[in-house]
């Protein structure tokens, strides 16, 4: 039994390798992700995988074309597994709609384009705001920065793949009245949540009274949080024309977001922590998936010149060092995943995100340490086969 497992761990490595030898971390990460970690086959339609499907989709765009099929086949197993269940009922449903939205651009199969427009015809009857923001729960109406990156991936993406400007548009109408609610002018950053009607309630993982009795906001700016607005961002400057007005509002976004992360930096290990405000607090630890979205965000923000100066540079410098220094550890089959992953987190105060537990391996911490890696070491100069 044992011998039948090794063997299948070495066939398996070779069988990736063939495709993609192993580079850097990034090629190891890659690796492990699609054949070990969560191959298509075991793809469900989860928030949490649609963090990887949305990895696969921007090493296709990277990918030089030898490699580009790789990550097509990827989507479509992981989609054709779905689609019996696939939705557009909440946020977290929309997220794997990405996968869709990607395929019709890449294969023209008819047969995505209906299921996903679909989808999108759900996603219009999700509960509202009364100024129409999108509700991240289905019993309440709550904003959650969380939203941005569930529906915004797939909004994105449906531009791209039709060039229907109905799809812009409804990603800048949400981005706009999600920052109204939720982001904080001192420090660029956005707290987690706010609450439509100040009802005491608790949902499945949030603390019991956790909206100010005033504002209605939460109090904490949540590290992950935060990282799917400024990933988000990011993601948007690619697809948005630099010509429409809206790739300079959305830049000015990202530059809000990002322009005192640099100071938050912990110098020694080069992460971000749990709650970026309060890196000082001895508390507060460093957490993984914000580190690789937030320099993913930062990398972005040089490319597209939003920021040139040297501490951004030096900042992605040392995430891209402190992660594979300080958050990775290696598997059994000798491949890399990524430890000092927050669970899966709702909303609370101070203490609440620091008894948050960590995890070692998650679609999101690996995914969004290879999207931030793969970046960094194109930009680099580290790896040869940007098209």
């Amino acid at each position: 039994m044992l011998f039948r497992k090794f063997l299948l761990v070495l066939l398996t490595s070779l069988s990736v390798n063939s495709c993609t030898r192993a580079q850097t971390w990034v090629d190891s990460l890659d690796a492990y992700a699609r054949a070990q970690f969560l191959p298509p086959n075991k793809y469900c339609w989860l928030w949490t995988h649609a963090a990887l499907l949305n990895t696969m989709v921007k090493q296709y765009e990277w990918a030089p074309e030898s490699s580009k099929n790789q990550y097509v086949e990827y989507v479509q197993k992981a989609m054709k597994k779905n689609m019996a269940v696939a939705n557009g009922t909440s946020p977290n449903d929309v997220a794997s709609a990405l996968g869709l939205a990607f395929l019709y651009r890449t294969t023209k199969d008819e047969k995505y384009k209906t299921k996903a427009e679909r989808i999108y015809r759900q996603y219009l009857k999700i509960r509202r705001t009364q100024e129409g923001g999108v509700s991240h729960l289905k019993l309440f109406t709550e904003l959650w920065d969380d939203t941005v990156f569930m529906i915004g991936q797939f909004l994105l993406g449906m531009y791209q793949a039709t060039g229907d400007e109905k799809y812009l548009n409804e990603f800048a109408k949400q981005f706009r009245l999600h920052h109204d609610k939720l982001s904080d002018p001192d420090s660029g950053l956005w707290v987690h949540g706010w609450d439509s009607n100040n009802r005491i309630h608790c949902t499945f993982c949030s603390q019991m009274h956790w909206p100010d009795k005033q504002t209605r906001r939460s109090t904490e700016m949540w590290g992950r949080g935060n990282g799917w607005i400024v990933v988000t961002l990011s993601d948007a400057l690619d697809v948005i024309p630099k010509e429409n007005p809206l790739w300079t509002e959305m830049a000015g976004y990202l530059k809000e977001m990002i322009v005192n992360l640099p100071d938050r930096q912990d110098d020694i290990t080069g992460h971000w922590y749990q709650l970026p405000l309060r890196h000082t607090e001895p508390d507060n630890w460093i957490e993984s998936s914000c580190t690789a979205m937030f320099a993913y965000g930062i990398q972005s923000a040089l490319r597209h010149g939003v920021v040139n100066e040297t501490k951004y540079r030096q900042s992605t410098d040392k995430a891209y060092r402190g992660l594979r220094s300080h958050s990775m550890t290696t598997t059994g089959s000798g491949q890399l995943t990524v430890k000092n992953v927050c669970v899966g987190t709702c909303i609370g105060n101070k203490q609440y995100y620091y008894q948050r537990k960590t995890k070692t391996g998650s679609p999101y911490g690996i995914g969004m340490c290879i999207q931030f890696g793969l970046q960094y070491e194109l930009q680099n100069g580290l790896r040869k086969n940007k098209n």
